[in-house]
């Protein structure tokens, strides 16, 4: 059966996401007044929290009707770049990219596909020790502080379950966000926010409330480890061992989640 899914996914899958083949279609008014305000968003022309100008100067500036303009807004409000607030003080504000949005589709095109909690965990398995690597060799100077002081947090909370967690968890998204690199830091977003979400939903529907103390401190020796492979600029130690860690959370994962049901983000 778990064969059968993983083939039926693999016809699937695609690299290619290109419009090519599709059928043209002239952009209507509307979509492109949208795309000429959201480039400007993108772009910092206008900046978050401003409120666009009133409709009658976008009207007079984009020479169209007001139905058109408000369509042109809606595409915008349905994107995130949009709020619309009411009152003598409100109107449409603007609103930057939010990663939580761009995580939400994501998560939502890969549940289509059947893809499961472990799928999601093979590609942190496979991305986040190649991470490491680059921190070692790369950023050693400047992970360093960053993560004694997480570590640092995670013994003063070790009896805390919940801001523990928090800690841990801010520890393996610091190893990605030390990297500096904005299409992996924003990918691995993307899937650590996924991933740790339908694990907390998870956990709550399994009334697991505790860790082991002895397990968290075993989370912070490692942590405290590859600390030290990292200071050492031992890139290769520490993706052999953050590896082998990583397979270590996989096992127990396994063990104590339905890992292979697709993941469900629509609750």
């Amino acid at each position: 059966m778990a064969a059968s899914r993983t083939g039926n996914t693999a016809t699937k899958m695609s690299l290619d996401i290109s419009r090519d083949g599709q059928p043209f279609r002239a952009p209507k008014t509307a979509e492109l007044v949208a795309r000429d305000l959201r480039n400007k968003i993108v772009r910092g022309e206008l900046k978050n929290g401003e409120t666009l100008p009133a409709e009658a100067e976008l009207v007079a500036q984009y020479s169209l009707s007001r139905p058109t303009l408000r369509e042109a807004l809606r595409i915008l409000e349905s994107e995130n770049l949009l709020t619309v607030t009411r009152g003598s003080r409100g109107g449409p504000r603007i609103n930057l990219p939010d990663p939580r949005f761009a995580a939400r589709h994501f998560g939502l095109v890969l549940q289509s596909r059947g893809t499961t909690l472990a799928d999601i965990f093979n590609a942190r398995l496979l991305i986040e020790p190649s991470c490491v690597r680059l921190v070692a060799s790369k950023a050693r100077r400047s992970a360093v502080p960053v993560l004694r002081d997480i570590i640092e947090e995670e013994r003063a909370t070790i009896e805390d379950n919940l801001a523990h967690s928090r800690a841990s968890a801010r520890f393996h998204r610091a190893l990605i966000e030390l990297t500096a690199n904005p299409p992996l830091v924003l990918l691995m977003g993307m899937l650590t926010h996924i991933y740790e979400s339908h694990v907390s939903t998870a956990a709550i529907a399994a009334n697991v409330e505790k860790v082991h103390a002895a397990s968290k401190q075993r989370g912070v020796q490692a942590h405290e480890k590859l600390l030290a492979l990292i200071e050492a600029g031992d890139a290769d130690g520490a993706e052999v061992f953050w590896r082998k860690h990583l397979e270590g959370i996989d096992k127990y994962i396994r063990e104590t989640y339905p890992v292979e049901t697709a993941i469900d983000l629509l609750d």
